[in-house]
């Protein structure tokens, strides 16, 4: 029997916090939409991929999942299913800051929770899965999604990644950002202080102020060094220093 292998069916973003993961996954999802219809993509955000094997709307659709960290299961999962992997990177010392600034949390959640994130993503980049580095500016590059689309067996045309990248530029997503809860009410989540859309995952806290390297000022010697400590393979090899 004659088996034809075609595009990916299954998309994981796998980005640490901060690191504009959300910006890969809604453009990931855009490309499918446009490419075979939005009634023929699902996209969630699931650290668990259980979490989302059970939905009947899967079977013949393509599937796109946000992550953060995963969970046991996944490079077992990945092994086995092989689909794409995108990963999204950032120095996890500026990452700590971001979720400090943005969500008011204390420094040992921050860090806990981005350790946990570097520590699920550094095996898949080892192992040669794709990333995307912050630092690099990649979101906004918009030949970043024409190399996105390849990887997605998608040819994009011109006019339509305009346009994708047009509705995901820093600007537009602060913007929308600010009017999220004038959407309609079945797209939103989450509470009065982290409000968000159900479907593009942007919430009210969503853009920072960007900058990279403002750990140096903004956390203290002890609190670099305990980050460093915990992800100094992580550091060295996507070349933060």
């Amino acid at each position: 029997m004659n088996v034809q292998v075609s595009a990916p069916r299954l998309a994981i973003t796998l980005g640490l916090y901060g690191s504009a993961s959300t910006w890969v996954f809604n453009v990931v999802r855009e490309i499918l939409n446009a490419a075979y219809g939005p009634s023929r993509v699902c996209a969630y955000y699931a650290d668990a991929i259980a979490l989302i094997l059970q939905d009947g709307a899967i079977p013949g659709r393509f599937v796109v999942v946000k992550m953060h960290v995963g969970d046991a299961s996944l490079p077992g999962f990945v092994h086995l299913a092989q689909p794409l992997v995108l990963l999204s990177v950032r120095d996890p010392r500026d990452a700590v800051v971001s979720l400090m600034e943005r969500f008011g949390q204390d420094f040992d959640k921050a860090a806990s929770r981005v350790v946990q994130s570097a520590q699920r993503i550094y095996p898949f980049a080892a192992a040669g899965h794709p990333f995307l580095r912050y630092e690099d500016n990649f979101f906004a590059r918009p030949e970043t999604l024409g190399a996105i689309a390849a990887r997605l067996g998608v040819t994009l045309p011109a006019a339509t990644g305009n346009a994708i990248f047009t509705r995901y530029e820093t600007a537009s997503v602060r913007d929308f950002a600010a009017d999220v809860g004038k959407l309609p009410a079945e797209r939103l989540d989450g509470g009065a202080d982290d409000l968000f859309d159900r479907v593009t995952h942007i919430h009210r806290h969503h853009i920072g102020d960007g900058l990279c390297g403002k750990w140096r000022e903004r956390l203290s010697a002890a609190q670099s060094d305990a980050i460093t400590a915990a992800l100094g393979d992580f550091i060295t090899n996507f070349g933060y220093r």
